[in-house]
């Protein structure tokens, strides 16, 4: 459930970073009644997600017990992989992760362009979400459902706090602490899909793999983030 929370809560934050500076840009311009359609993209994205994972989910449970074993330790080590792209090389491109009302909007304000791209936001990222909890499929279904909905209700809890005011720290930092759980996540996804794939190396395969995945992306994260810093001094 804890995996699923984290999961969910970093990825609704990347749907809300886009989502809310729309809505809050429209209201700017006092066209408001465009808001509908980013409340309808959004809503028929969620649903359409739902689907997709119900559909992918079931399929996954339908593999015999030894396919599911295969099945699982590649996803793991495709999600582990998949975590490595995202928050290392993507990180180069030193694309600063700032909440403005009025930041980088660059779509043409009309009735179809906002249905499109709250749409797509919400149903690629939800996508994300499901792949990231596929290799939980034998757990209950509640608990997943449960630690999704609660992830989600937290990142939309601190977006509320951050554009009131309240909350003081940037984004920056709540986005380096997701970055080092989620690193601390794949080195557990990488040693359990190994673990998955080679059963009878027991638990030192599974305690090798996580060292091999974690000491040098930390590394790497912390290095690119202290040069970022002493940068800015």
């Amino acid at each position: 459930m804890v995996t699923t929370m984290i999961i969910a809560f970093r990825e609704s934050f990347e749907m809300l970073l886009i989502i809310v500076p729309l809505l809050v840009y429209l209201a700017k311009i006092d066209r408001g009644d465009l808001k509908k359609y980013i409340y309808l993209g959004s809503g028929i994205g969620v649903l359409t997600s739902i689907l997709t994972g119900v559909i992918i989910f079931n399929q996954a449970k339908s593999l015999q017990t030894t396919s599911q074993h295969v099945f699982q330790g590649c996803m793991m080590l495709f999600l582990s992989a998949l975590i490595l792209y995202s928050i290392i090389l993507l990180r180069k491109q030193n694309k600063s992760l700032l909440i403005k009302a009025d930041s980088n909007i660059n779509v043409k304000i009309t009735a179809a362009s906002l249905f499109i791209l709250s749409f797509l936001t919400i149903f690629r990222e939800s996508l994300e979400i499901t792949i990231f909890t596929l290799p939980f499929i034998n757990e209950a279904a509640i608990n997943i459902a449960l630690g999704i909905v609660v992830g989600a209700a937290a990142s939309i809890a601190i977006m509320y706090f951050v554009y009131k005011g309240t909350l003081k720290f940037s984004i920056e930092i709540i986005f380096n602490a997701l970055t080092v759980i989620l690193i601390l996540l794949g080195a557990l996804m990488f040693g359990e899909g190994l673990s998955e794939l080679m059963p009878n190396m027991g638990e030192s395969v599974e305690k090798l793999g996580e060292l091999m995945y974690a000491v040098p992306t930390l590394y790497i994260f912390v290095k690119e983030m202290l040069k970022k810093y002493i940068k800015k001094l």
